[in-house]
Formats: C-alpha cells, sequence, structure tokens
C-alpha cells in the first residue's frame, strides 16, 4: 500500500503573520511521519533508561511512503487560487492523508486523487480548527463524487475500521487508528502489553512499554493516564464544540484508558 502525506513545510525562521493570514503548525506531521519510518530519535520518553523498545514494536514503512508534499506553512485565510499551492498531478498512492493544511488547499484534492488512481482521503484534527464542518461537509460530497473513501478522525487515534475497505487496510497495514491492545498476564500483573494498533503518534506503543509488571486492579486507568501524559500527547487543550465542549486531548486520553483497561479486563471507574 503506498502512502502520500501532504503537510505544512516545516520552517525554522519565525512566522510573522500580517492581520488576514494564518499559520499552520508542522509539529503533528513530523511526530505522524518520525512514527511511521520508526526513527531512532523519535521517543526520548525514556531518558537514558531507553532500551529502544520500538525496535521490536514498530516497523519502518519509509518504503510505502510514495512522496510528502509540502505546502507553505503561512498563507493568507482566503486563497484566491488554491490549486497553484499543488502539483498538477499528484503521484499515483492508494491513501492520502492531510495534515494541518488550509482547508481550502483540503478541498481541492478528492479530485486529484481520484485521478492519481487513490481510494482514501484521511483527514485527521488534533486541534479545533484544523478542519471546520463547512470543509467537512464539502469533503465529503467531493469524495463521494469521485469514489474516495473519506475519513475525518477526531482526534487521528479514533480511525476506526468500516469507512471503507482501503482505509481499513490502510489501519491494518501501518498499524495505526484505534488503539488495539493485547495484554498477557502474570500472577497479577501485565507481563506484556502489545499495542497491535497504535496511536498515530506512538503514544500507544510508549504506553504498552512502560505498563509491563503493573498491577492489574482498578488503578490501571491512573497509570495508563501517567504514562499517556509523559510520552505526551499533542492534541489540542482548546474546548471543542463538535465534542460537546470537550477537548480533543481528553477524547485521546480517554481512548488509551479505554483501549487498555478493556485489554486488561478491568472495569473503569
Amino acid at each position: 500500500m503506498k502512502l502520500l502525506i501532504i503537510c505544512s513545510e516545516p520552517t525554522d525562521q519565525p512566522q510573522r503573520p500580517g492581520p488576514f493570514d494564518r499559520t499552520f503548525d508542522t509539529a503533528w506531521a513530523d511526530r505522524f511521519i518520525k512514527h511511521l519510518k520508526n526513527d531512532r530519535t523519535f521517543c526520548t520518553g525514556c531518558g537514558d533508561s531507553c532500551i529502544h523498545c520500538r525496535d521490536w514494536r514498530v516497523t519502518d514503512f519509509s518504503n510505502d511512503i510514495v512522496k510528502i508534499l509540502y505546502v507553505p506553512s503561512l498563507l493568507p485565510e482566503l486563497l484566491d487560487d488554491p490549486a497553484e499551492y499543488l502539483p498538477n498531478k499528484l503521484p499515483q498512492h492508494d491513501v492520502l492523508a492531510a495534515i494541518a493544511i488550509h482547508e481550502e488547499i483540503l478541498i481541492e484534492l478528492p479530485e486529484m486523487i481520484n485521478e492519481a488512481g487513490g481510494k482514501s482521503m484521511i483527514v485527521p484534527a488534533e486541534a479545533p480548527d484544523w478542519v471546520s464542518r463547512w470543509a467537512k461537509g464539502k469533503l465529503k460530497e467531493a469524495s463521494k463524487k469521485y469514489e474516495v473513501e473519506f475519513a475525518a478522525p477526531k482526534p487521528f487515534c479514533d480511525l476506526r475500521f468500516g469507512i471503507g475497505p482501503v482505509t481499513d487496510e490502510f489501519i491494518e497495514r501501518f498499524r495505526i487508528g484505534y488503539p488495539q491492545v493485547e495484554i498477557e498476564e502474570d500472577s497479577g500483573r501485565i507481563a506484556t502489553a502489545t499495542a497491535k494498533i497504535s496511536a498515530p503518534c506512538g503514544n500507544s506503543h510508549y504506553v504498552a512499554h512502560n505498563l509491563q509488571g503493573h498491577s492489574i486492579n482498578d488503578k490501571l486507568e491512573f497509570e495508563v493516564s501517567h504514562y499517556w501524559h509523559a510520552f505526551p500527547c499533542t492534541g489540542s487543550m482548546k474546548n471543542d464544540p463538535e465534542l460537546g465542549g470537550d477537548t480533543i486531548l481528553h477524547k485521546g486520553g480517554q481512548i488509551h484508558m479505554n483501549s487498555f483497561c478493556r485489554a486488561a479486563g478491568v472495569k473503569r471507574k
């Protein structure tokens, strides 16, 4: 399976937006890409105690990434011609992941995906302003018209099976989406914990590694929360109306606590 990634261009220069400009964060895309490539500098959560557990927990999918296309990280709020920031044709691919880019550019993509032979478009939202309801509606219409599966998980770790066969294959191939965890018990403690499917930022693997040896009891969800925060999750802490005023970061935490506690057979409080 071939993956195409479109994200905002990283820059070391300070951004100086004008009154009608908008900046786009590149940090989350960088995390996602480093996780997919299993970059050895990516996870530093254990510090000097690191045993490089990702070496056997995570696969290097570098060869599955067709290309990483960058668009400017500083753009006007309203674009005269969104297509000018994209190539005339997209590389051939199966799935396109568009991460934190201008939504007018997003809306150009379904037709281009179809022309390039793509079958799925994933547009995660790690902050409330990444994808508006208006843009999501437009993308749903265009994706249906051009026969492209469309997913807009909020956060990315809420990507679940059932969107369509190509998106399901994406989850299985790259082992990312809503965390699926396996836990083996020994004398009331966690002998091994494995994230068969991890959050796309890699947090689930970190939590799994650190839970080994912990007691399986009603305090498990607090242990999960502790390590999940320590990674840390980079979801937004802004209140999101689509989540009933909850935050995306909080939802990510609930997803992980549900997944790990379910795998351990522990009922959450």
